[in-house]
């Protein structure tokens, strides 16, 4: 009888935290690709699934938002845990040591269902379209949580802004940051400029919402595939308070995701405004990523496309 492979040192000591954490002597653990920060799908039974996040190693470039993003994931999911009706994920341990796993780790959970980018192949054209609208249902629910000021979740309130466009102006500077760093040729001074000159139209934005800047990745979403209704998302990590329409799911929509999510951002010289200083942001971070973390496979060349339309639709613009 052919003896099991051993198991290797992580792995046992990721079974052993993880089975402290659920309380189950049996967990299975299971390491998920193409994911920024190490993660790991936990699973005690066929129907849920948990999953053990901790950061990656140590030759993975971070950005500078990037850096705490466990500890914003912590906060988003108790407060979603407390203020979004039917959210069913919770967290259930973050550890702010590096022991026992030599990282500080989370596990969130239970999910239901299966994750997005391993069934999509299979499913028909109809079927997807049923699946970005309820994805845009859900977003909706989310961007229906609201904070007393706009920035970081995990901030108390009296340390955000009141200003949109404030919050806005220090996001993007943050990036132009990281790309000035690693030497990235941008027109860094036009943005800015062009931030600066539409600055009321941001500051328009007056009550601070849930916003996931990163969210529609097939690999985030978990669908109940009897039904191709989203039942939840994986990574709250890029959660902060501000305008909704800025999350990357309005970077390109569906016409099934808007349906769902019920308006697009495109009513007014304003709104699409905006959403130009949005695509300006998006376009930039995949630059300036792509540059840290070739790896990745983003595309460049479509990233500096959508860079130069925005600079130059939000140039014909200011006022």
């Amino acid at each position: 009888m052919p003896n099991n492979p051993p198991r290797s040192p992580e792995s046992s000591t990721l079974q052993r935290a993880a089975a402290n954490a659920l309380q189950s002597r049996s967990v299975r653990v299971e390491r998920l690709d193409g994911y920024l920060f190490r993660t790991y799908r936990l699973t005690t039974s066929k129907d849920f699934f948990y999953l053990l996040r901790c950061r990656p190693s140590h030759n993975i470039r971070l950005l500078r938002h990037e850096e705490d993003r466990l500890e914003v994931e912590g906060v988003t999911l108790r407060t979603l845990s407390s203020r979004m009706a039917g959210f069913s994920a919770r967290l259930i341990e973050y550890h702010t040591t590096t022991i026992p796993i030599g990282s500080k780790y989370l596990i969130s959970g239970p999910f239901e269902g299966s994750i997005l980018s391993d069934i999509e192949a299979s499913l028909s054209r109809q079927a997807c379209a049923n699946i970005d609208r309820s994805l845009g249902q859900y977003v909706r629910s989310l961007a229906a949580v609201t904070g007393a000021s706009f920035g970081p979740i995990r901030q108390a309130p009296e340390f955000g802004s009141q200003s949109w466009g404030r919050v806005f102006a220090a996001m993007l500077e943050t990036v132009l940051r990281d790309g000035e760093d690693a030497l990235i040729n941008l027109p860094y001074e036009s943005m800015k400029d062009l931030v600066r000159r539409h600055r009321a139209c941001l500051d328009q934005i007056t009550q601070p919402r849930l916003v996931l800047l990163e969210l529609s990745a097939d690999d985030n979403v978990v669908v109940d595939t009897k039904t191709n209704r989203v039942t939840g998302l994986l990574d709250f990590s890029t959660a902060f308070w501000g305008d909704p329409y800025m999350s990357d799911c309005w970077y390109k929509p569906t016409k099934s995701f808007a349906e769902g999510f019920g308006k697009l951002p495109n009513g007014d010289t304003d709104e699409r405004t905006r959403q130009y200083l949005y695509v300006l942001y998006h376009a930039l971070l995949a630059i300036v990523r792509r540059s840290y973390r070739p790896s990745e496979g983003s595309d460049e060349l479509d990233a500096r496309r959508d860079l130069t339309t925005a600079i130059r639709q939000l140039t014909a613009m200011v006022r």
